[in-house]
């Protein structure tokens, strides 16, 4: 059990190292941008409204200046990118850009490689 979590230690410590790359940096700066970034993610077209964000995410554990400020900050650095609502052209969507898509599957994939010796522990 230890191996597991001393390779999640390393993997989370080692994407808030400055010099690492700057969207994982982003992705694990604060608890509140994983909560925004993986609720975004697990929308349909992995896309969502600053309004549905803050609608489900709770305000005590995200205020609704910090998931504007998240979101701003995400769109400056090539996080997330915008698109503008068709039926309601004053609504925007977040979404995740295709580079930081690109980076959440691989950081996925690699979660499941540490995870996977699990089932050596589980077989012993």
């Amino acid at each position: 059990m230890e191996k597991i979590f001393t390779e999640l230690y390393k993997d989370i410590h080692s994407a808030v190292q400055t010099g690492q790359n700057p969207l994982k940096k982003f992705l694990f700066a604060t608890r509140q941008h994983v909560l925004i970034i993986f609720y975004i993610a697990s929308q349909q077209d992995q896309k969502s409204t600053l309004e549905d964000i803050c609608f489900n995410v709770s305000p005590k554990v995200v205020s609704r200046s910090t998931i504007q400020n998240i979101l701003k900050e995400g769109y400056k650095i090539n996080f997330f990118e915008k698109e503008i609502n068709e039926k309601d052209k004053r609504e925007k969507f977040y979404k995740l850009t295709n580079d930081s898509n690109k980076m959440m599957l691989d950081w996925a994939f690699s979660q499941k490689t540490i995870f996977s010796s699990l089932n050596e522990l589980i077989k012993k």
